[in-house]
Order: C-alpha cells, then sequence, then structure tokens
C-alpha cells in the first residue's frame, strides 16, 4: 500500500517537532550556563548581598540584617589600575585583614593623609582642607552614636582609610582604633548602598 500525502505529512510534522525539541534542548544546553556565569560576574564584580553578623555596627545595622553591596569602584579601580578611594562616612566592606581574618562592615572616618587625633572622647579631623581641624561625628550619621572612648593620633598613610564601627562602646569593634589599625584601601570588597532586609527597615545609604 502506498503512503498518501496525508502520511507523508503526518511523518514531516513529527520529524518537525522532534527537531523543535532537540533545538530547545540545545539552547538550554547553552542559556543555563551563560546565566550562571553571568549572575557569577554580576556578585563578584558589581553587585553582591552581605549579612550582617556582630554587634559592631550598632545601632545602624544589627546581626542577620542583608546589605547589598556595590562592588563595581574597586572592580574598576583594578581594571584601570586604579585606587579606589570611598568617600568619608561611607560604610564599606573589607575584606579578611591580616590581623583579624575577618571580613568586616565598617563606616569610612579617615581618608588618606588625614591626621586623625582621638581624645576627651572627640574625634578630630586635621587635613590640607581644614587645618584646623573637624568633628566627622558632627555628621547626621553619628546623632545616635555614642562619644568614642579611648586615645588616638595617628596620619592615615597614602593608599589607605582609617574606618571605624558604628558601636561606640569599649571592645565592641574590630576597627582602625584596635589591633587592625588603618587599612588598606585595597582591602575594599565594595561600597554598603542598600539594605535589603528586614523589608521594614529597607534603607539607602
Amino acid at each position: 500500500m502506498q503512503p498518501t500525502v496525508q502520511d507523508d505529512r503526518l511523518k514531516q510534522n513529527v520529524f518537525t517537532k522532534d527537531q523543535v525539541e532537540k533545538n530547545e534542548r540545545k539552547k538550554l544546553f547553552y542559556i543555563i550556563p551563560g546565566i550562571l556565569v553571568t549572575l557569577w560576574i554580576l556578585v563578584t564584580y558589581i553587585a553582591s548581598p552581605f549579612m550582617v553578623d556582630g554587634v559592631s555596627m550598632q545601632p545602624t545595622f544589627h546581626t542577620g540584617d542583608i546589605v547589598l553591596v556595590w562592588r563595581f569602584p574597586q572592580t574598576w579601580a583594578s581594571i584601570t589600575r586604579t585606587e579606589y578611594v570611598p568617600q568619608r562616612t561611607n560604610i564599606v566592606i573589607l575584606n579578611q585583614t591580616s590581623v583579624s581574618g575577618e571580613v568586616l562592615i565598617k563606616r569610612v572616618i579617615g581618608l588618606p593623609k588625614d591626621h586623625i587625633v582621638i581624645s576627651n572622647n572627640t574625634i578630630t579631623i586635621y587635613n590640607s582642607l581644614t587645618p584646623g581641624g573637624f568633628n566627622p561625628d558632627s555628621a547626621s550619621f553619628a546623632k545616635n552614636l555614642l562619644h568614642p572612648l579611648g586615645t588616638y593620633d595617628e596620619t592615615v598613610a597614602n593608599g589607605q582609610i582609617f574606618a571605624m564601627g558604628d558601636n561606640r562602646n569599649p571592645g565592641a569593634s574590630i576597627d582602625s582604633r584596635s589591633n587592625i589599625g588603618a587599612v588598606y584601601t585595597k582591602t575594599i570588597a565594595g561600597q554598603v548602598i542598600l539594605r535589603i532586609y528586614p523589608f521594614n527597615k529597607i534603607t539607602i545609604f
């Protein structure tokens, strides 16, 4: 019995459907790895979430808070072989320091060439723009912070920053006042730009 024209069309339709399904599987074979690579690039070099663990940034952040870290400035500095220097009062993530071996979240207080003096529960910064000195705690971020205790008197070297935790209680924060000292700008992973959790405390920084 000779196949009819209709039989040939049915076979052709089945063949076409099989080819379409095969092509779709091939697309997925390339698309899924592409998506994974893109996500890896985004979280490694552009922006990534970070969960706060510890009391060193209270009352600004608490354990369990999730923030978004903007990594691109440091990435661009690496590409262009320049130095990324954050702005004063920025909150940054510091990669493992040589002393603590931890990833830290801190606030930038002093920039390269700043002379930092802590005495009488007051921070005073002296530099070429303000030779008479100024108190960074006069900014709005510090209105709910304790005054710093102890003493400190050092000039921040080129390529470094002076960083502190917002928790000013004695021993509450491993930062530039303690054994890690001023930290190199190359250890900065990125700047905290957004608190994304808890949802009722979403905040832009």
